[in-house]
């Protein structure tokens, strides 16, 4: 009878253990060190969580005709500037699939801020990730973006904005910095 509290307590542990050990260990790391360092255990989330943004050189480009607000864009490195030359289209090698690319779009953008979004206002959003809370980087790198127009802010209290009639969330919005023609 009194090893009936020991072996409660023993499989108490080796359930807990066994918890653990289905942890990504990225997280595991950070609630090991909030526990013996006494913190808050926000580099836990911190570690897990994956950055959504494009690196360095990176910008939207599309190799489609037509008006740059009817075209698709895909994420890309320019490896040639448009040029007389080249017909006024540049090279690019895509993110998505490491090809390379002529053309003839380069749009340039950032990431929306609550300012930026204004009825009308131009913003490129994920092709078919309307009503979307999360995004991994990898979606937003490779995945393709299209241009639409902001049409309505009344759910901003929530992190969304409407564009083009679809609900997106405004961490995955972009706005372009070069004029749309």
């Amino acid at each position: 009878m009194k090893k009936l509290p020991y072996l409660v307590l023993i499989l108490a542990v080796i359930c807990v253990l066994v918890a653990c050990g289905s942890m990504p260990n990225a997280s595991l790391a950070g609630v090991v060190s909030a526990v013996k360092g006494g913190g808050d255990g926000s580099s836990a989330v911190a570690a897990g969580a994956a950055t959504t943004e494009f690196q360095s050189g990176e910008v939207l480009v599309s190799n489609e005709t037509g008006k740059m607000s009817e075209v698709a864009y895909f994420v890309g490195k320019i490896l040639q500037a448009a040029t007389a030359d080249t017909k006024n289209q540049a090279q690019a090698l895509a993110i998505g699939d490491g090809k390379k690319y002529w053309v003839n779009y380069v749009l340039n953008s950032r990431k929306a801020s609550k300012a930026d979004f204004v009825i009308g206002a131009p913003i490129l959003v994920i092709r078919g990730w309307a009503n979307h809370d999360e995004i991994s980087a990898d979606t937003y790198r490779k995945d393709s973006w299209i241009l639409g127009n902001v049409t309505s802010t009344e759910e901003l209290f929530k992190g969304n904005v409407e564009v083009s009639g679809e609900q997106y969330s405004i961490k995955y919005v972009r706005v372009p910095t070069d004029p749309i023609k």
